[in-house]
C-alpha cells in the first residue's frame, strides 16, 4: 500500500513538472472516492497525452468519505469536481454550480440486501434500518417512496463502513452500494443477496457528472472547453481499452490494492450504465434532467418547475465577443452584402431545408428522451420484419445484446416460428395494424428468449409512417406478464375445480359434524350412567358413616371416620360437576328464571367463604357495593360458578389473603351486566398455561393434581355457566404472586329497579 501511495505521489509529482516544464496550463479536478475504474476517464486522458495535447496539466486529486466535491470546488481547491444528480439541489440552493457532462448515463447507486433477513422485496425494508451515505440518501429514499414504502415507515440511518459486515451480521436490513462494485465481493454467493435497484421504480438518474463553477467557466472558457473534451476522449478510450487502462490503474493508482479481476468487472458495469454504443458520450439529455428535478421535487427537496437551462453546460453556447471583433465583422458583413443578395433566392432553399432537418432533429431528440426514459421493451421493425432498434430493457429482458439482434428478423430469434404460423406471416399482420390499427394496436404472445425460455408479453404496436404516408416500419413497446399469465391459468385451473373441492369439504364437514354428534351423545350418556351407578353406593357408604358417627368409638377411629366422610363427600361433588358439565356439554342445561336479590346472594356466599378462609389461617376480603339490585336469572347457577373460583382460591393459597369483588353496571333494556371477581395471594398460574386452564380435566400444571386436590372440573364449568348467561370468565396471574379469576353474568332487572 505504501508503494500504491508512493506511485500516485510520484504521479501527481511529475505532471506538475513535466506542466511547469511545457507551459502547460494547471488545472485540479476533485474525485468524490479514491483511485477505481469508475474515474478511468481521468487516467485514460493523461496517460494517453490528452490534457497535454489541450495544453492543461492535470492534477486528480483523491477523495474519500469526508471529502465535498462541490465544497471543494467553489472554493477554489479544485477547479473540477465529480458529483452526482444532485447538483441541481445544491445549485436551487444558491451555489453556482454547472454540469459540464455525465460520465455515467445510469445511476450505479444500488440496494444489497441478505434474503437471510427476511428481505424478499423492497417492501420488506419497511421499519428496518437502510443504511445510506451523503451521496446516496436521496436518491434511495426516492426510491423507496415511489416503491410504495410510506415515509413513517422508512428507517435511512447513517453508513459508518464500506464493507457488506454489517448486512451479514444483520446490523443493516440493505445498504447503499454501487453496482460496479459490491456485486463482485458477492460472487458465488449471488442466490444469498437481493440486489435492488432504483430503475426498478422508474427512479432512472446520471451517475457521475463532472462539473465547474460559473466563475471558472466565464472567466476562462476555452480551458473548460478543452478540459471537457478531453476527458470524454479519455472515457471513450478507457471504455474500448478496459484491460490496459486496468492495468494501469494497478501501476499508479491503486490505492485501494484491488486485483485486476475486480478492476476488470468494474470496466463492464460502467460500461453497461454509461452505454456508449448507444450515447454519445458526456450527452446530457434536457428530459432526463426534467425527470431528475420531477424526482427531486416529490422529496420537496426542489421545485417542480426549477429552470435547468443555466445549470447545464452548452458546448455551442456563444460567449462575448469583444468589441474590435464586432467592427471586423460588420465590415466584412457588408462587403458580402452584395453577395448575399446574389444568393437570396439560395437562402430560401437553404431554409427551408434547414427548417425540415431541424425538425427532423427535435424530433429525434424527442424519440431519444422517450427511450431513455421509457421502463418498457421497445423495438422498431423495418418494413421486411427486421429490428433496427432494441433498446437496454429489451437487451435486459431477452438477453441479446442489440448487436446480435439489430438487422435479423424478428421471427425465429424472439418470436418463436410456430407464432409466424398461427399468426400466418409477418407480412399480414402488418396489413391488418395499417387497414385496422385501433383493432391491433394491442396483443400478448409467447416470445421466446436468448438462453430458450418462453415469456409472454403484451405489445402495443405503432405504424411508422413517413411523410408521404408511406410505411416505414413498426414501433413495438411490451411489457413482460409472464408471472401474469401464469397466474390466470393457475386461477382457471383452480376456478375449475373449487367448486368440486367445495362439495368435497362440505361433505366430510357434515360427516365430521355428525360423528361428533354422536360422540358428544354416547359420551353423555356415558357420564348419566356413570354418575348414577356411583351414587348408589356412595349414598350406601355415607349412610353407614352417619351410623358409625353414632357409635361410640376412640378419637383415632373419629378422626379417620371424619377423613373418611369428607373423602366421601368430595367423590360425590366430582359426580355432581361432571354429570353437570354432561348436561352443559349435550345442551341440556336449563337456565332457571326466578326473581332473586343480588345482594343477599353475594353476602351469603361471602359470609361461607369468610368462615372457610378463616379456618385456613387466610385473611377474607370483601368488595361489593351492589346496593339493593333485584334481578331475575338463576342464583344457583351463579352461585356454584362463583363457589368453584372460592374453592380453588382455598386450595391454591397456603397464606395470605382472599378477595371477592362484585360490581353491576346498568344496561339497555332493563338488563344489568354483572362481573365477578376472585383474588388470591397463592401459588400463581404460569402465563403458557392460563389459555387451557378452562379446559376440561385440566390445571395450571397437571402436576398439581397429585398437590392439589382436584380433576379440572370447576373452571371449564364457571366458563360454561357464565357463557351459558350471556356472559364469560377468564384469568389473569403472575406465578408465584398470586391469580384473578373473573365471571360476567347479564342479568334481566325486576321491573322500577
Amino acid at each position: 500500500m505504501i508503494l500504491v501511495f508512493f506511485r500516485c505521489w510520484l504521479a501527481i509529482a511529475c505532471v506538475g513538472w513535466a506542466g511547469t516544464a511545457l507551459g502547460l496550463e494547471r488545472v485540479a479536478v476533485q474525485l468524490p472516492w479514491k483511485h477505481q475504474f469508475e474515474f478511468a476517464a481521468f487516467y485514460a486522458a493523461e496517460a494517453r497525452g490528452y490534457y497535454r495535447d489541450a495544453g492543461l496539466a492535470v492534477y486528480i486529486l483523491e477523495g474519500d468519505p469526508g471529502v465535498d466535491t462541490v465544497s471543494t470546488v467553489l472554493s477554489g481547491q479544485a477547479d473540477f469536481g465529480v458529483g452526482t444528480s444532485s447538483l441541481v439541489i445544491d445549485r436551487h440552493h444558491g451555489k453556482p454550480v454547472v454540469a459540464l457532462a455525465a460520465l455515467m448515463q445510469h445511476s450505479p447507486i444500488g440496494l444489497l440486501a441478505r434474503r437471510a433477513s427476511g428481505i424478499n422485496s423492497v417492501t420488506d425494508l419497511a421499519d428496518r434500518p437502510v443504511a445510506v451515505d451523503v451521496h446516496s440518501r436521496d436518491e434511495i429514499e426516492a426510491y423507496l417512496k415511489a416503491s410504495g414504502l410510506p415515509a413513517n415507515r422508512l428507517k435511512l440511518v447513517a453508513q459508518t463502513d464500506w464493507t457488506l459486515a454489517s448486512v451479514d451480521r444483520g446490523e443493516h436490513a440493505a445498504k447503499a452500494v454501487y453496482l460496479s462494485n459490491e456485486p463482485f465481493l458477492i460472487r458465488g454467493r449471488e442466490h444469498e443477496y437481493l440486489l435492488l435497484t432504483p430503475r426498478s421504480a422508474g427512479i432512472d438518474l446520471f451517475g457521475n457528472m463532472l462539473f465547474t463553477t460559473e466563475s471558472t467557466l466565464g472567466q476562462r472558457p476555452e480551458r473548460v472547453r478543452a478540459f471537457r473534451e478531453a476527458t470524454l476522449k479519455g472515457l471513450v478510450y478507457a471504455l474500448d481499452h478496459a484491460d490496459e487502462i486496468a492495468q494501469l490503474i494497478v501501476e499508479r493508482y491503486n490505492t485501494q490494492g484491488k486485483s485486476l479481476e475486480h478492476l476488470r468487472f468494474e470496466a463492464e458495469q460502467i460500461r453497461e450504465l454509461t452505454r456508449p454504443d448507444i450515447v454519445e458520450a458526456g450527452y446530457m439529455s434536457p428530459g432526463r434532467w426534467r425527470h431528475v428535478v420531477a424526482v427531486y421535487a416529490s422529496q420537496n427537496l426542489i421545485p417542480g418547475d426549477f429552470d435547468i437551462e443555466p445549470f447545464l453546460y452548452a458546448p455551442d453556447r456563444r460567449q462575448a465577443v469583444p468589441v474590435w471583433l464586432l467592427w471586423s465583422m460588420a465590415i466584412t458583413l457588408a462587403l458580402l452584402a452584395c453577395a448575399l443578395l446574389v444568393a437570396a433566392r439560395m437562402r430560401r432553399i437553404n431554409f427551408a431545408l434547414q427548417r425540415e432537418a431541424s425538425e427532423r432533429q427535435r424530433a429525434e431528440r424527442k424519440y431519444r428522451e422517450l427511450v431513455e426514459n421509457a421502463n418498457a421493451i421497445i423495438l422498431r421493425l423495418s418494413p421486411a420484419g427486421e429490428v433496427t432498434y432494441f433498446n437496454e430493457v429489451a437487451e435486459r429482458v431477452f438477453g441479446f445484446r442489440a448487436d446480435e439482434v439489430i438487422g435479423r428478423p424478428i421471427i425465429e430469434t424472439i418470436v418463436p416460428a410456430s407464432e409466424s404460423v398461427t399468426e400466418r406471416d409477418l407480412a399480414s399482420v402488418i396489413a391488418a395494424i395499417l387497414d385496422h390499427p385501433e383493432a391491433y394496436a394491442e396483443n400478448e404472445n409467447e416470445n421466446v428468449t436468448r438462453d430458450g425460455r418462453r415469456i409472454w408479453v403484451r405489445w402495443f404496436n405503432r405504424a411508422i409512417l413517413g411523410r408521404d404516408e408511406r410505411f416505414e416500419g413498426l414501433l413495438c413497446i411490451g411489457h413482460d406478464i409472464t408471472e401474469q399469465h401464469a397466474l390466470e391459468i393457475e386461477l382457471a385451473q383452480y376456478r375449475d375445480h373449487l367448486e368440486e373441492q367445495v362439495n368435497e369439504r362440505t361433505r366430510e364437514l357434515s360427516l365430521a359434524r355428525q360423528a361428533a354428534e354422536r360422540l358428544s351423545e354416547v359420551k353423555s350418556r356415558f357420564l348419566t350412567n356413570m354418575s348414577h351407578e356411583m351414587r348408589t353406593p356412595l349414598h350406601q357408604i355415607n349412610g353407614l358413616l352417619q351410623i358409625f358417627k353414632r357409635q361410640e368409638m376412640s378419637g383415632k377411629q373419629a378422626q379417620l371416620l371424619e377423613r373418611l366422610q369428607a373423602a366421601t363427600q368430595g367423590l360425590t361433588r366430582t359426580i355432581d360437576a361432571i354429570l353437570e358439565m354432561s348436561w352443559i356439554d349435550s345442551g341440556r342445561l336449563e337456565l332457571k328464571r326466578q326473581v332473586f336479590s343480588l345482594p343477599l346472594l353475594i353476602d351469603d356466599m361471602a359470609g361461607v367463604a369468610a368462615e372457610q378462609a378463616s379456618a385456613k389461617g387466610l385473611a377474607f376480603v370483601r368488595d361489593t357495593p351492589l346496593g339493593d339490585a333485584q334481578v331475575v336469572g338463576d342464583p344457583m347457577l351463579i352461585r356454584r360458578a362463583i363457589a368453584n373460583y372460592i374453592d380453588n382460591a382455598m386450595r391454591f393459597t397456603p397464606n395470605g389473603r382472599i378477595t371477592l369483588r362484585a360490581h353491576a353496571e346498568a344496561l339497555p333494556g332493563d338488563e344489568l351486566a354483572l362481573r365477578l371477581e376472585v383474588e388470591d395471594t397463592g401459588v400463581g398460574i404460569a402465563a403458557e398455561d392460563i389459555d387451557r386452564l378452562f379446559s376440561i380435566f385440566e390445571q395450571g400444571d397437571n402436576s398439581q393434581s397429585r398437590i392439589y386436590s382436584g380433576l379440572g372440573v370447576g373452571l371449564a364449568m364457571s366458563r360454561r355457566i357464565a357463557q351459558a348467561m350471556g356472559g364469560d370468565a377468564g384469568c389473569r396471574s403472575v406465578l408465584s404472586e398470586g391469580s384473578v379469576f373473573w365471571l360476567s353474568f347479564r342479568l334481566a332487572c325486576v321491573s322500577g329497579q
